[in-house]
């Protein structure tokens, strides 16, 4: 993923390390093993899954769901 911005409609399941600062529609999956840097908004819930890494700065309108993952609130 490295870096990206903007506005995802829907789901977004994020496979490879980076980061996102922007909104999305829906949920967000964090995949094994991955870090995300994540900011903006997410309306769903994040799910983050075994190994994977949430270092969090914006909200999440719905639950953080942690399936073997650590997520670290900043800011």
């Amino acid at each position: 993923m490295r870096g990206r911005d903007g506005m995802v409609a829907g789901d977004l399941e994020v496979t490879e390390d980076g980061r996102f600062d922007g909104m999305v529609g829906g949920d967000v999956r964090v995949a094994p093993g991955v870090t995300l840097d994540l900011g903006g908004m997410v309306a769903g819930d994040l799910i983050v899954e075994d190994g994977a890494t949430v270092r969090l700065t914006g909200l999440i309108g719905g639950d953080i769901l942690l399936r073997g993952g650590a997520v670290t609130r900043r800011g």
